[in-house]
Parts: C-alpha cells; sequence; structure tokens
C-alpha cells in the first residue's frame, strides 16, 4: 500500500486581478514557496470561448517560463490559441494557463487527491471571475484532470477535456456532479493507462474516464508520441481539443472502434462474432 506524501503548507487562496507581471497578462500570481501562476493568453474579458489549461505534476512560478520541459504548459496553452483561431477564425477566443495549485512533487505524491482538494476551490473561482457571457472549458492534463474533477460540480463551465487522465477524483461520473459535456483522450502511447485506479481515503484517483461505461466522449488523438503530446503542433489531439472549446462539437473526430473480429465456425459452416 502506497503510503501518503508528506503534508506540506496550505497555500492561501489566489487573488484575481488583471495586471502585468514577469513580462506576461496575469490574472494572478503568488510568489510564495515555489510559486503558483495563472496567465492569460487573448483577451479573455471580451472572449466568446475561453480554455483554462490545468496542468499537473511539478508545475510551478519556478519552471513555468522554461520552454524545454516536455510539460511546458505556456508552450502548450499558445498551441491551443493558435489552433483555435485556425479552426474558427474570426471568433473572440482566448487560454487561461491555470498553475493556481500547489502541484504534486514527483510520483509518489502524485497517488494523493490532497493537492487538488486543496486548489480546487481557486479554480472555482477563476471560473466565477471570467465573464459570464462566455463558454469555459476546462481542459486537465495527467493529474490536472483530478482539480478539474473535483471543481466541476461548483464551476461554470460548459465542457471538460480529459487528457492522460488518472482518474478525476470520484468513484464515478455521477459523483462530478456535472451535467456539462465530459470529453477524455488516451493516446496510444501513453503510459498514465498503466496508473492504478484505487480510491482508498485520499489516496487514489478512481477509474479512467475513457474506460467503458463512464460516460464520457472519447475523441482521437492521432499518433502523438508519450504522455506530454497532447497539445502537439498540427496533431489530431489538438485540433479536437480547439474544436471542442470553440463549440464544433459535431466536427470533433470520435475514437475509431475497430470492427468486431469474425472467425469461422466450421459446425455451423458460417461466420460469427466472438
Amino acid at each position: 500500500m502506497i503510503a501518503a506524501p508528506t503534508a506540506v503548507p496550505v497555500a492561501g487562496p489566489l487573488r484575481y486581478e488583471r495586471r502585468v507581471g514577469h513580462g506576461v497578462r496575469l490574472l494572478a500570481c503568488d510568489e510564495t514557496e515555489d510559486g503558483r501562476i495563472v496567465e492569460e493568453l487573448g483577451d479573455a474579458a471580451t472572449a466568446d470561448h475561453i480554455a483554462v489549461l490545468v496542468p499537473g505534476n511539478d508545475n510551478y512560478l519556478g519552471n513555468y517560463f522554461n520552454q524545454k520541459r516536455l510539460t511546458r504548459p505556456r508552450v502548450n496553452a499558445q498551441t491551443l490559441l493558435d489552433t483555435m483561431r485556425l479552426v474558427a477564425p474570426g471568433q473572440r477566443v482566448a487560454v487561461v494557463v491555470w498553475v493556481g495549485y500547489r502541484t504534486p512533487r514527483g510520483f509518489r505524491e502524485a497517488f494523493s487527491r490532497r493537492p487538488a482538494l486543496e486548489g480546487y476551490r481557486d479554480l472555482v473561482r477563476l471560473t466565477e471571475f471570467l465573464p459570464s457571457t462566455a463558454r469555459v472549458t476546462l481542459v486537465g492534463h495527467s493529474y490536472g484532470t483530478v482539480v478539474c474533477g473535483l471543481a466541476l460540480e461548483q464551476g461554470r463551465v460548459s465542457d471538460c477535456v480529459a487528457l492522460g487522465s488518472p482518474g478525476m477524483g470520484v468513484r464515478e461520473r455521477a459523483e462530478l456532479g456535472f451535467e456539462g459535456n465530459l470529453w477524455a483522450a488516451l493516446g496510444p502511447n501513453d503510459w498514465i493507462r498503466f496508473f492504478p485506479r484505487g480510491h482508498v481515503g485520499e489516496i487514489g484517483h478512481g477509474p479512467s474516464p475513457v474506460r467503458r461505461g463512464y460516460g464520457a466522449r472519447l475523441f482521437e488523438t492521432g499518433d502523438i508520441p508519450g504522455h506530454c503530446s497532447y497539445y502537439q503542433q498540427g496533431s489530431e489531439s489538438v485540433r479536437n481539443i480547439a474544436r471542442i472549446v470553440v463549440g464544433r462539437h459535431a466536427e470533433v473526430t470520435p475514437v475509431r472502434v475497430p470492427a468486431p473480429r469474425r472467425s469461422w465456425d466450421v459446425r455451423a459452416g458460417e461466420t460469427v462474432v466472438p
């Protein structure tokens, strides 16, 4: 059994306001400890469609501007914004990068829901801070999907996208308390499919949203590599995320389910589906 990680100080609530800091447009910034940052790309104040990117492990203010990291949420946000503009030219769109919680450090701490439990209310408050006229889509990656899952019941959210999820912090879809559209994707080479799916106390995040019967709408990623490539430029994955955010749901390519395998029943002299 995996032990709970050592307790860390709980961060105070974020204060949302528009200002410039670190050379970028900020909605919030907390420079205590490792730091938290919420950046606005595009003009969220006038946008019709806003994507809120919620990254997972080992993201914080101290490494936020390092574009060489695998997760690099700031680069991912710009790629998504550019793709949204291609998918829906003329639409007013924006992306908010929400590194607004103390993300887990390392694999061991990622088993605990404690970081998500301590941070999700600030995500709820962000959805209330954003303009009420905009469609808000939460886009969580990896552990970020746990934070999104806990925020859905109280947040003002139209759609939620779960990318490479270890589970959404609940035992079943109904516990999310969310009546909007839940989307999920799992790349063909994503190791997260092997993540343990338990849910005991604050340890474990429950079943994957791509599990049969969970109730999420599954979409294609194309042949993206690994766990951190869902925003890869030009990929079917990032195009589908962009289509979801701008409300072009009919254009989202669903997961291609293989045709049933047929075999020859010698005794009956006919083909049968196993």
